[in-house]
């Protein structure tokens, strides 16, 4: 996806081209009309670019924009909290802040509610207020009224509440002790030990998996799909071991016509590669069981995290996680004070200026 400004008749217009350089005509025409409203160029880039995430995030989760659901803009929510390399430009912290995150849902919700008074699109969620039982949108919205009714709009996430959790490895286990399926329990051991995003490893195919040689600790997946471009995933050997016995005992008894690793049991699905929306919804399911809420990116967030408090140095972490800029990757030293503060304490007990030195002087 790309956002272009030209000029037309001798005024500048915004344009949103897809990934085969044709104009996102939905995106067009919400910009050519608030153009007609006399909004700055710069309101129109602003506009452009928040709807430009909105759609690759379309692209990558196969949404189509006009089936808008209070599940797919809770994912979208989830989609924006995660890191974004590429805003590292204008974000030095590496991460779009809540204020960020609101500004662009209101974006979103002016988009489809021109969509809805243009009568181009017919969807509850369009209105105003929504009002409807709080079950519908539990998970979503972030406040709800004492009749079990809400009228906040789901464009919006609650800043107050804004974080990421760090995950704990007796959290994961126990997590993992409600996947009953091989598969799921790999995914999400993939995801929890390697740091990798979850579009990746659903992307993974079987010939990328390296050859198990239990003497080494460490295998890699060589050049793997990462965001538009590709990268190396370190994956520890065991885990490897486990992904090569169950190809070979399960994956490799479902006949596809592609090679992707993970990929639908389901008999109506059967052979497809997994879904996020499939990998999103067992998820959801263990964690109800198990009373304990993270997302996708909270397991990435979580093993970066240990990998600086264990005072790995941040230019490793940076091409462990595929970071694209050192920022993103700094953004997590705050998490390792007690290290820095180790380091410094034993640094400085062996100044002589203050009271250290080899003989205590």
């Amino acid at each position: 996806m790309e956002l272009h400004v030209t000029k037309r008749k001798g005024r500048e217009i915004v344009v949103l081209l897809d990934n085969d350089m044709r104009i996102v005509k939905p995106v067009y025409d919400y910009l050519k009309y608030q153009d007609q409203r006399d909004r700055a160029i710069n309101t129109l880039i602003a506009y452009g670019n928040d709807l430009k995430a909105f759609w690759e995030f379309l692209s990558d989760y196969g949404y189509a924009y006009d089936e808008v659901s209070p599940k797919m803009i809770g994912e979208y929510k989830e989609y924006l909290m995660s890191e974004d390399d590429n805003i590292i430009a204008i974000n030095k912290e590496g991460a779009r802040t809540a204020k960020t995150i609101n500004r662009m849902l209101s974006t979103l919700h002016g988009f489809y509610q021109y969509k809805a008074d243009m009568q181009e699109i017919d969807n509850p969620l369009l209105m105003h207020e929504v009002n409807r039982p709080f079950n519908a949108f539990k998970g979503i919205l972030e406040h709800a009224r004492s009749d079990n009714k809400t009228k906040q709009s789901i464009f919006k996430v609650k800043e107050s509440n804004y974080k990421i959790n760090l995950v704990s490895d007796d959290e994961m286990e126990l997590f993992l002790s409600r996947l009953d399926k091989r598969r799921d329990i790999l995914l999400y051991k993939m995801l929890y030990l390697t740091g990798a995003r979850i579009q990746e490893v659903l992307d993974l195919e079987i010939e990328s998996v390296p050859v198990p040689d239990m003497s080494q600790p460490v295998g890699c997946f060589q050049q793997i799909k990462s965001k538009g471009k590709t990268r190396d995933l370190y994956v520890p050997m065991s885990l490897i071991q486990e992904l090569d016995d169950f190809i070979f005992e399960e994956r490799n008894l479902i006949d596809t016509d592609h090679s992707y690793i993970f990929v639908s049991e389901q008999k109506r699905q059967l052979g497809k590669q997994l879904t996020y929306r499939a990998a999103y919804d067992k998820l959801k399911k263990a964690q109800e069981e198990i009373g304990v809420d993270f997302n996708f990116h909270d397991l990435r967030h979580t093993f970066c995290s240990n990998l600086v408090q264990s005072g790995m140095d941040v230019s490793v972490v940076r091409m462990i996680m595929g970071h694209e800029h050192l920022s993103t990757t700094q953004k997590y030293t705050h998490l390792s004070n007690p290290y820095i503060e180790d380091s410094l304490s034993r640094y400085w007990n062996q100044s002589t200026l203050i009271g250290g030195g080899s003989d205590g002087k």
